[in-house]
């Protein structure tokens, strides 16, 4: 299986030298360097110049990659998962386990990002030999070496927290000595990552043609990843957060993290968020309502969107976005994307069916999302049946919506949730179309995946772990002629690695936290705690998944909007790996993984139903997480630090 970043299209292939020493994460290691002529040459010729823009994206992480052989560990350090296997494969288990140290080389990017940094310093100090290229092109290959240095920097900083920021350039000849370069505080780390996004907006185009847009930032692109790490930095755990009061540079006593809270971060990520939305280039992605689109509660605005849900089909706008239903092309909403991996539909799949099966989505999760009233299921009045109803399937013929099907067996739990729960879970006898299989073994077509410990969809005798151990799975990533394995083919469809949703949600939350009014003068944008505006943006978001809007009594309570954010975010960006950056810089994370998984009763028969929908705290092994405060970052390896003394460890990783 191979994928490719189609940040700057297909990557060209470098050698890399073997490391040398310590220098060797900072210095531009490609076959080229140790042949002055070869690399000159490189930098006179605009064929040539842009494989080594190719080149230096080639270190991005494959962030669509979430579960199996992910790039960060981050996706299975949250409440939404935990995952049937720990192996290499799955190593974010061995991270939530507590079982990483500072001697395991798992997901260690460090040299990667900083051969990335390196050479796009390189084109940016000599790209000015290039005779043939345009003033318009040479605009536009700096404002992609600006993008590729905010990104790498944020991909080190994200994972590793403050570190070391380089010179633009490094003498070849340079010492180890010279090289032994301090970690930065993390506001300087921040500063220069929204400067070199901020660079590349300047510079790059604000449009590409379809056949670029998923292969070169937008400058929209490069402002919402600003809003991203503004947001980011604006939040609790990295703002003021005493935790790290002992965490300093012990070369001079610098706080590594400011221990005095800041509310003009959050006005700042205002800031750039308005900047996006007032060019208007934006929009959340609709799909225009049918004779299937069902009829909502009462108390959903009939309105049309965006200001209610009239004229579109929920289900299907947010659905289509991730299965490849509709060509990552044309969707709105996507500001920046990637070919998505295989192994999001293969995780999803029954054994039997070519799949593996072995993403255990969480109770928890399921139960964070609302009723298509727009109710919490355990609040009065919300619809959600009683215990000893939940557990019965729906009879009848079913439900048919959207081109969606509930089967009649479906439990009453299931039953009138809000359009992103059918678009996102896989639950006990939900419809699997494959449609693409054209082989003749049963259960591989038009079948209900059911998670009964007799299932026909459990795991083969010898690969007992190739199941689901929560009675759940994620269907967000497969179109329904999806099918993995022999006698099928999976659908090419596109990972958001940010979309507008997120500034939108993004803006609310940064208004809602900020104190005053902020005007940005450069971009004379001007922002203040404004509840209609938070109304208007929050509701955009409910719209689209057909729920009832909030009020500006909602809003204009701090308290309750944050709540109303949280639980937003939770359900809005569901298993695109975004939640544990969310509980971490909300300085929840340790606290929300203290509570153990919810799953169902697994080891249920078929013929037991009401057992199997018991709600039942988690035993299996890879669900026994240990998660504290330590790892909100993840440790430097070891044999940098022996290395270069001035690095100094992440708190907790030192023993």
């Amino acid at each position: 299986m191979k994928t490719k970043h189609i940040l700057l299209g297909v990557v060209a292939s470098v050698t890399l030298l073997p490391a040398l020493s310590s220098c060797d994460d900072y210095l531009n290691t490609d076959k080229y360097f140790y042949n002055q002529t070869s690399l000159d040459s490189v930098f006179q010729r605009k064929s040539l110049l842009m494989q080594y823009l190719n080149a230096a994206s080639s270190y991005l992480p494959a962030d669509d990659q979430l579960w199996t052989n992910a790039s960060v560990p981050f996706s299975f350090s949250s409440d939404e998962a935990f995952c049937s296997w720990k192996d290499d494969r799955h190593a974010g288990i061995y991270y939530a386990m507590g079982e990483i140290d500072k001697y395991k080389g798992y997901f260690d990017g460090w040299a990667n990002y900083y051969k990335g940094i390196r050479k796009a310093y390189m084109i940016l100090e000599r790209m000015k030999e290039c005779q043939d290229l345009s003033e318009t092109e040479r605009r536009d290959i700096a404002g992609q070496c600006h993008f590729l240095l905010a990104h790498y920097y944020y991909c080190l900083v994200r994972q590793y927290g403050p570190v070391p920021l380089i010179p633009k350039s490094i003498p070849s000849n340079a010492s180890v000595e010279d090289m032994t370069y301090p970690r930065a505080t993390y506001d300087e780390c921040i500063a220069f990552i929204a400067k070199e996004y901020e660079e590349a907006a300047q510079m790059l185009d604000t449009e590409r043609s379809s056949i670029e847009t998923y292969k070169v930032p937008t400058a929209g692109a490069a402002l919402a990843l600003e809003s991203r790490v503004l947001l980011e930095a604006a939040s609790p755990w990295f703002n003021g957060n005493k935790y790290y009061v002992d965490f300093k540079r012990h070369t001079d006593g610098v706080h590594y993290f400011n221990q005095t809270y800041d509310a003009t971060k959050w006005a700042k990520a205002a800031a750039v968020c308005k900047r996006i939305i007032d060019t208007g280039k934006y929009a959340l992605y609709t799909v225009p309502a049918d004779s299937k689109t069902p009829t909502f509660p009462a108390n959903v605005s009939t309105a049309n969107f965006p200001d209610g849900v009239g004229g579109i089909d929920p289900f299907r706008s947010y659905n289509d976005m991730f299965t490849g239903e509709e060509s990552g092309f044309n969707v709105s909403e996507f500001m920046w994307a990637k070919e998505a991996s295989w192994d999001l539909v293969w995780i999803s799949f029954p054994a039997v069916a070519g799949g593996g099966n072995g993403l255990c989505v969480s109770q928890n999760l399921v139960d964070a999302y609302r009723m298509q009233n727009g109710m919490d299921i355990n609040e009065p009045g919300s619809g959600y049946p009683d215990p000893s109803e939940a557990w019965k399937p729906i009879g009848g013929n079913g439900k048919t919506f959207s081109n969606y099907q509930l089967s009649s067996q479906v439990a009453k739990m299931y039953d009138n949730r809000e359009m992103r729960f059918y678009a996102s879970i896989v639950f006990n006898y939900c419809y699997r179309e494959a449609s693409s299989y054209t082989g003749t073994a049963a259960n591989n077509k038009n079948f209900y995946q059911t998670f009964y410990k007799d299932s026909p969809f459990g795991a083969w005798s010898d690969y007992p772990n190739d199941k689901s151990f929560s009675g759940y799975n994620c269907i967000k990533y497969c179109h329904p002629s999806d099918k993995p394995g022999n006698g099928g083919t999976v659908r090419s469809k596109y990972f958001p690695l940010i979309r507008y949703a997120e500034v939108l949600l993004n803006y609310v939350e940064a208004m809602n936290e900020m104190e005053g009014s902020y005007t940005d003068n450069e971009h004379n944008v001007t922002v203040s705690r404004d509840p209609a505006e938070m109304v208007k943006y929050f509701n955009m978001i409910r719209y689209r998944a057909g729920l009832p809007g909030i009020t500006l009594a909602d809003a204009a309570n701090k308290t309750k909007m944050r709540e109303l954010i949280k639980r937003e975010r939770q359900v809005e960006f569901a298993l695109e790996g975004r939640r544990f950056y969310d509980l971490r810089r909300w300085g929840e994370l340790q606290r929300t993984m203290a509570d153990p998984f919810i799953v169902m009763n697994v080891d249920a028969r078929s013929n037991e139903p009401q057992k199997f929908y018991t709600r039942t705290v988690s035993s299996y092994q890879y669900s026994l997480f240990n998660i504290t405060n330590k790892q909100c970052l993840y440790p430097i390896m070891q044999r940098r630090i022996d290395k270069n003394p001035n690095l100094d460890q992440n708190p907790g990783w030192e023993k």
